[in-house]
């Protein structure tokens, strides 16, 4: 056993303060001069003994509790050598919906460790046969983020039943010690599905998402209002209604065609996007609280305080080492301009192209495709670096410390009841 904190295993000299408290309890008493003392030895029974018994049982408990405490600051651990196991298994949980799979799962089981493939590595058990796990906590795995923790299943290799879907890979390719074998439930199905509806006055935009030999891409299709019952649109579909895009600016800078540059951006953005765009200034005279509309989006050329507006918002705030001439910030929908905008870096930069992440036209589509995206990584990009650095053992460390609170506890509870009856 060792401690984390050995420093504290000093305050077991607290000890003596019980000690010295109960000594100091037995000293003499004042002396009373009484007449005979025959009728006082003789009331001496076993009575007097148990009291003497249960005083030193009550400095025993506080004796204890000192004691506890003291290994609680110190933080007592007990570190064991054991060996991996020489293979464990994963599997992706999505992937126990489907029963024949369920069926090949509960066969490895009965002779292996099975893990699924989700944070903190949850064992699988054959009883459980609904999944309450929430739908991102297991729909969609973070594979390369997994694959960094494989060191908690403490084993020389694994073999990871998955899905491999695209979603699922994001970051830097890790490095891992384990060898990992990764087997591709490939369950890729060709779809093509509305995945949104946009409403004009007239007609309507279908957003469609395809997946054909896992390839996916996407395609826009325009028809009137009065045709969309030939269609079947799913019950989860978005359906936005963007006709007209408001911009307001308020500019106190004055800055020399900076209002005059983002207009005309906007504008050709909205030729390309089919959908006109509604301007609007506003000044210091005509400012206040109740100023600005809650739709579409505020370019605020200003210094002072950005007021509480809920859509979107370009500030401009000059960056010379801004890689970007429009950058998101890390406010959820606001935007940052980083320089002041002239022909040259309106060419270079595309700034037609940039304003149109400030529209967010499609907020949800990201989540949408998510869910329907069944596409498969390709097995050999999927598996991680493998690192020569394996070990056959690993530190098992148990932690004693919430083992002590309960035992102090329990003699605390013991200690007050001792108390009481010493009272009585």
């Amino acid at each position: 056993m060792s401690f984390v904190n050995p420093t504290y295993l000093w305050s077991f000299l607290g000890l003596l303060l019980p000690i010295a408290i109960h000594l100091w309890n037995k000293s003499e008493g004042r002396t009373i001069k009484v007449g005979s003392i025959r009728l006082l030895k003789e009331s001496q029974t076993s009575k007097s003994s148990w009291l003497q018994f249960r005083e030193f049982f009550l400095l025993i408990l506080r004796l204890l509790l000192v004691s506890l405490i003291c290994l609680i600051l110190a933080a007592p651990v007990s570190i064991s050598k054991r060996s991996n196991l020489e293979v464990a298994y994963a599997v992706e949980p999505s992937l126990l919906k489907l029963k024949s799979f369920r069926t090949l799962v509960d066969s490895i089981n009965d002779d292996n460790e099975v893990y699924l493939l989700a944070e903190d590595f949850p064992a699988y058990t054959e009883e459980e046969t609904e999944l309450n796990f929430e739908k991102k906590h297991f729909e969609n795995p973070q594979y390369w983020q997994l694959a960094q923790q494989f060191s908690k299943l403490h084993s020389d290799s694994l073999v990871i039943f998955t899905k491999g879907r695209l979603t699922g890979i994001k970051g830097k390719r890790p490095e891992i010690s384990q060898k990992v074998n990764w087997i591709l439930i490939d369950s890729t199905k060709s779809t093509n599905e509305i995945i949104e509806v946009t409403s004009f006055k007239d007609s309507l935009e279908l957003l469609q998402f395809e997946i054909t030999q896992n390839l996916g891409k996407f395609s826009k299709q325009r028809i009137a209002a009065k045709d969309s019952t030939k269609f079947h649109f799913p019950a989860n579909t978005l359906r936005t209604e963007l006709d007209t895009i408001h911009v307001q600016f308020y500019d106190d800078l004055e800055l020399k065609n900076q209002v005059e540059y983002l207009k005309v951006s906007f504008t050709a953005l909205g030729k390309y996007l089919k959908r006109p765009f509604v301007f609007s200034e506003f000044n210091q005279d005509n400012l206040d609280e109740h100023s600005f509309d809650n739709h579409g989006v505020l370019v605020w050329l200003s210094e002072k305080e950005l007021p509480k507006f809920s859509n979107r918002r370009l500030i401009f705030r000059p960056n010379i080492y801004a890689e970007k001439l429009i950058k998101k910030t890390q406010k959820p929908g606001v935007y940052q301009l980083t320089d002041t905008l002239h022909r040259k870096n309106i060419l270079e930069y595309h700034l037609a192209e940039n304003l149109l992440q400030l529209l967010e036209l499609h907020p949800k589509i990201a989540s949408e495709i998510a869910e329907i995206d069944t596409r498969n990584f390709d097995r050999e990009l999927l598996a991680p670096n493998f690192k020569i650095d394996s070990k056959n053992s690993y530190l098992a460390k148990f932690d004693w410390v919430p083992w002590l609170w309960l035992a102090f506890l329990v003699v605390f509870i013991i200690e007050r009841i001792v108390s009481k009856l010493r009272e009585q």
